[in-house]
């Protein structure tokens, strides 16, 4: 018999229980709270209209789920663990709480390895590393921009939902955006490292390309605002 190698049998827990995450998120009694935060996201003004669409939408449900806080610092990952802690295995409690420290970030794509492994390069914290992925890298170029998330488990990554791919042209305005509003941050509230401002504010990347894709080149700082 063949056996199961560490990497299928973290894939294989991952997969169950994202699956069981997005359903949770999308059970009726988070609505509104929903609703709320796909305006935030995508950066929508009053009269926005949006077709939101659960099943092309991992991007966006990860970061409700995993970043969207309330003033306590609270996420429904948070309100799920709590109320399946008797439920959940000692394995799918690890997953969570990785999951919990994951960030969206921009990242560069320097190596393919088709339907295995991409090599990654953080381009806010400047690490350089391997994710296992079997689905979606066939034809994807070096120099190719990735906007996701990546779960560490031991000493295997993951990519987490979905993410999105996009020309290497918007590395400048797009990091320039970033840097320039973490360093306002910065001077506000003063020490700050990336990697939190980054789980605190993922979001502004996807308001950039949310603009940039309707032809505008951001440049100010958005309003502060929170989807709860």
């Amino acid at each position: 018999m063949k056996s199961i190698s560490p990497v299928e049998t973290y894939k294989s827990l991952f997969s169950e229980l994202f699956v069981k995450l997005i359903s949770f998120s999308l059970e009726d009694e988070f609505e509104e709270d929903l609703m709320d935060s796909v305006a935030f996201f995508y950066g929508l003004e009053e009269g926005d209209r949006y077709e939101f669409k659960p099943e092309d939408e991992f991007l966006f449900l990860c970061w409700f789920l995993l970043d969207d806080t309330d003033a306590d610092g609270h996420c429904l990952l948070d309100t799920f663990t709590e109320r399946h802690s008797d439920s959940l295995s000692l394995q799918e409690t690890q997953i969570c709480k990785a999951l919990r420290e994951t960030n969206l970030t921009l990242l560069e794509v320097r190596d393919v390895i088709d339907g295995k492994s991409l090599v990654l390069k953080d381009l806010f914290l400047g690490e350089e590393f391997t994710v296992q992925e079997a689905l979606g890298s066939q034809g994807i170029a070096p120099g190719t921009l990735l906007y996701t998330r990546v779960l560490k488990l031991s000493d295997v990554r993951f990519l987490v939902g979905a993410g999105l791919f996009l020309n290497s042209q918007v590395v400048e305005p797009l990091t320039t955006y970033i840097l320039t509003i973490f360093q306002e941050e910065c001077e506000l509230s003063g020490e700050l490292n990336m990697r939190s401002f980054l789980k605190e504010n993922g979001e502004l990347i996807n308001h950039w390309i949310q603009a940039y894709q309707k032809g505008e080149m951001p440049t100010a700082v958005p309003d502060e605002g929170g989807g709860e």
